[in-house]
């Protein structure tokens, strides 16, 4: 049987075959709605323009009705019109006018044309075809431009796992087995022990166990206690004890010190401060063979075309930042931009009020989706900062604050020195792949939250730490001049000179907008680089925890709390968006996560309550939210993130007459004016968000913590963290070394393993086997779906047995019973999702309402060709599933 049967046998869809009755005359045709008579069939027809499709183009017979079987052929009546091309419009004569197919979209898009009109878009606003640019579209367009003399290879040299093979196996320097080795097997079979300094392969095994799962180190010796356990094991120790031995006998990635430090004036009170090489950790990112192919030591500008109009912004190395110091240093040498987060964290949850200091260093040299996974250890902790309280019933409040900002920028010149005197001279790196190089490290970005930016910077709290304006000037719409490194540290000497006390030299340093706490700060000497430059854009922070956390207190002033809880509750659950079952008033401690959810459904919260000039100002500053995490950016976006703020600042001050704000001094607003700049000096938002480093403290403070016995924890800590760290590092170096046919083994379980998670999931049995498709269009809502069905299926005959698309409403579905899922998983590795490099698996619903409970039916996006690409939904309309 040749036309819809083809297409059915081969979607294999379930068919049940029934009798077909003659159509109910009370029902439309077009749109299958129930009239009530035929004399409201033939008015209905005359005039609702979605159905105008069926009576003029109304085809004469399309089947012979009557009773068939799957294996009987369908019969097809003529058709004047000649068949159109697949895809082709209907045929028009000269003169015709386009008349409406009656296809439902068109009458939904009327409707959201009605529903979404309810702010007037202010005149400034960018037009809708340049709202749709997309920066990464035409990227085979993009023309780099590599910086001309940087990245200059000087020798090759011996890399890490050629020293340890020759430490460990007993090689020489070019590879060959020495006479002294340990060999495994006997006669011309022996082979040298590759997981050395283990006794074997199941020695290293057990070990990698032991330490990557957090076996207590009583029970893993109650284990080898057993008789015989490590005697049929094999096994080279007895103990915990001699395990730790073994693997602390691998090189650490950076040996860790301990310095301590006192006031002059309370010499017994010490603070501790555990610190490793930041060189150490520098050469290691950058000596590691996984990611030799990745590391960029030449900066480059990204253009969109050849015409060089337009720059491209996404990694760090595209920003200008690093072009401006490359050109200052010698021909041939290479820029390190180093990275550098703090943040305090708590390790207890409840009780116990432990805290952790941890400051962290990676490299702007590895792409941004490397140093972001915990797992490909790119991203390495450097200290732990003191956090012994300052104590002594003489001291102030003020003083107190005075030597926590002393003790800072003192333990932050200890752990950063080295960076000054390489920063000049520069030094030897050798690469994973063995390539020496002549490196710079220079301290180019610090990612901190506002009020550690202040402490870093030395600026006065409640001012801004990257420009000069004062605290009752911050909301206005344009930045004042520049803060530099230069001219602060000027005023800080000046004031140094001029002070005949402490706290006149604190009131000489507040008047310039600093805080007076640090009379030398420990960047002071740094070459090549500007702190206040430095200091990044805070999207988890500044935005998510600051914006949309006023945003969603203005809410209770437009309305009650319970009016605001009531609408949240009364939103539909849907696809992508978290329903607050009981509002957001019963939140105690809202986590960033949370945020991100509140913000979705911010705007429709206050829908129909706010005045039309405030949903301008929510939506205004919800836009620059979205568009400030776009993962690349050019002029033209960027242009996108002015017009956010020029919208806003037009409009802000309804909320000063509805009385919702007094002003809007506020240093998380006033950071939106230098998201721009910091986009252009250092890339994307995602090269330096806080939330990365968030992620880290669970690795790298949390857990470590767990794994001590909670007494004198930081050198237990940092212990734990390097044999982690060595476990990682080796296991990285034994597969460097494995056989070939391990490796390919190795590579076809990652694919194997991936192609599990690709593609759409559904239960093995549907939800609701041999429904009518009657029942269908009734229980979910789509009376048209009959009709795109069959638009579906055409799309499956060949050219000779497709149905023209004005003819195709009417044609005859050999079945009326299907199979329904009510839902579906995918992976958003399908789409390309790669950002946080995580698998994440989402569930699409549409299941109709049953007694008392409502129906969900989830709203989802597709692109089904590339036209479709934009940066926004503006105007589009949205297709609901009805799985």
């Amino acid at each position: 049987m040749t036309g819809f049967r083809s297409a059915l046998h081969a979607l294999n869809v379930n068919i049940e075959c029934v009798h077909r009755q003659d159509d109910d005359p009370s029902i439309c045709p077009a749109c299958h709605k129930r009239l009530g008579s035929s004399q409201g069939v033939a008015a209905h027809l005359s005039t609702a323009r979605s159905c105008q499709w069926y009576k003029k183009g109304k085809m004469r017979a399309l089947t012979l009705p009557g009773q068939f079987g799957l294996d009987d052929e369908i019969e097809m009546g003529e058709v004047d019109e000649p068949l159109p091309a697949e895809g082709d419009e209907p045929f028009l004569a000269q003169g015709d006018e386009m008349i409406d197919t009656g296809d439902p979209t068109q009458v939904m898009q009327d409707f959201q044309d009605r529903l979404f009109d309810l702010v007037p878009i202010p005149s400034h606003a960018p037009d809708l075809q340049h709202h749709r640019h997309d920066p990464d579209e035409n990227i085979d367009l993009r023309i780099e431009v590599p910086h001309p003399t940087a990245g200059r290879v000087i020798r090759m040299d011996e890399t890490e796992h050629q020293r340890w093979r020759r430490e460990f196996s007993g090689t020489d320097e070019e590879g060959d087995v020495s006479m002294e080795d340990v060999v495994i097997g006997e006669g011309s079979s022996a082979a040298v022990n590759r997981f050395a300094p283990f006794a074997s392969e199941l020695d290293w095994r057990v070990a990698c166990w032991a330490i990557q799962d957090g076996i207590g180190h009583k029970s893993f010796d109650r284990l080898m206690a057993i008789p015989g356990v490590a005697e049929k094991l094999g096994l080279s120790y007895q103990n915990i004890r001699g395990l730790h031995k073994i693997v602390d006998a691998v090189p650490p990635r950076a040996t860790w010190k301990k310095r301590e430090l006192w006031f002059k004036n309370d010499p017994e009170d010490k603070h501790i401060v555990h610190h490793r090489d930041p060189l150490e950790a520098i050469k290691t990112l950058l000596g590691n063979l996984a990611h030799a192919e990745h590391v960029v030591y030449r900066p480059k500008k990204i253009f969109s075309d050849a015409s060089k109009s337009e720059r491209i912004y996404n990694e760090m190395w595209t920003g200008d930042w690093w072009n401006t110091v490359q050109d200052r240093l010698p021909s041939g040498a290479c820029v390190a931009p180093v990275i550098i987060a703090t943040d305090k964290t708590q390790l207890t949850q409840f009780t116990g009020g432990k805290t952790a200091y941890p400051v962290y260093l990676t490299l702007g040299n590895l792409p941004r989706a490397i140093r972001r996974k915990p797992s490909q250890q790119a991203c390495i902790l450097i200290a732990y900062l003191s956090v012994s309280k300052m104590v002594g019933k003489q001291l102030t409040k003020k003083q107190k604050s005075t030597r926590i900002q002393q003790l800072f920028h003192d333990s932050m010149r200890i752990v950063l020195e080295p960076l000054i005197e390489v920063g000049k001279k520069g030094m030897e790196v050798t690469g994973g792949d063995g390539k020496v190089r002549i490196l710079y490290p220079i301290l180019a970005c610090y990612v901190a939250d506002y009020p550690e930016q202040c402490l870093v910077t030395c600026a006065k709290y409640g001012t801004c730490p990257k420009c000069q304006v004062n605290d009752d000037e911050m909301g206005g719409r344009e930045a004042a001049g520049w803060r530099t490194q230069r001219r602060t540290s000027k005023l800080i000497r000046i004031a140094r000179e001029k002070a005949t006390s402490i706290s006149n030299f604190q009131e000489l340093c507040k008047a310039d907008n600093i805080s007076g706490g640090v009379r030398h700060p420990f960047w002071e000497d740094f070459p090549h680089c500007d702190i206040h430059m430095g200091i990044t854009s805070d999207v988890l922070h500044q935005l998510y925890q600051g914006v949309v956390k006023h945003l969603e207190h203005w809410c209770t002033s437009l309305m009650t709390t319970a009016e605001l809880d009531h609408r949240i509750r009364s939103l539909p659950p849907c696809f992508g968006v978290r329903h607050f079952k009981n509002g957001w008033s019963q939140l105690s401690q809202v986590s960033g996560k949370e945020r991100k959810d509140m913000a979705r459904i911010l705007l429709g919260c206050i829908m129909g309550k706010a005045p039309s000039q405030v949903i301008v100002c929510y939506r205004a500053l919800l836009d620059f939210i979205y568009v400030a995490q776009y993962p690349t950016h050019d002029d033209s976006t960027l242009q996108y993130l002015t017009n956010a703020l020029d919208e806003f600042h037009a409009n802000k001050d309804i909320l000063v007459d509805l009385g919702i704000r007094n002003h809007f001094n506020i240093p998380k607003f006033h950071s939106m004016l230098h998201y721009e700049e910091c986009i252009r000096n250092f890339g994307t938002t995602d090269n330096y968000n806080t939330e990365m480093f968030e992620r880290f403290h669970i690795d790298y403070a949390k857990e470590a913590w767990r794994a001590s016995n909670f007494r004198n924890e930081l050198p237990q800590m940092t212990q734990w963290l390097s044999r982690q760290e060595k476990i990682v590092m080796f296991q990285s170096y034994i597969s460097h070394y494995q056989s070939e046919e391990e490796r390919e083994e190795e590579v076809q379980e990652a694919v194997d393993g991936r192609n599990q998670d690709v593609g759409v999931v559904t239960a093995k049995r549907p939800a609701a086997p041999s429904q009518t498709l009657s029942n269908i269009q009734t229980k979910h809502g789509c009376p048209s779906f009959s009709y795109h069905l069959r638009i579906f299926l055409n799309k499956f005959l060949t050219r000779g047995d497709s149905i023209p698309r004005t003819q195709v409403g009417n044609a005859f579905l050999p079945f009326d019973k299907l199979d329904v899922w009510h839902s579906f998983k995918f992976s958003l590795d399908t789409l390309g999702n790669d950002v946080d490099g995580q698998k994440g698996i989402d569930l699409v619903r549409a299941q109709p309402g049953r007694g008392k409970s409502p129906g969900r039916f989830d709203v989802v996006v597709v692109t089904h060709n590339d036209g479709a690409e934009s940066t926004g939904l503006h105007g589009a309309p949205p297709y609901v599933s009805n799985t």
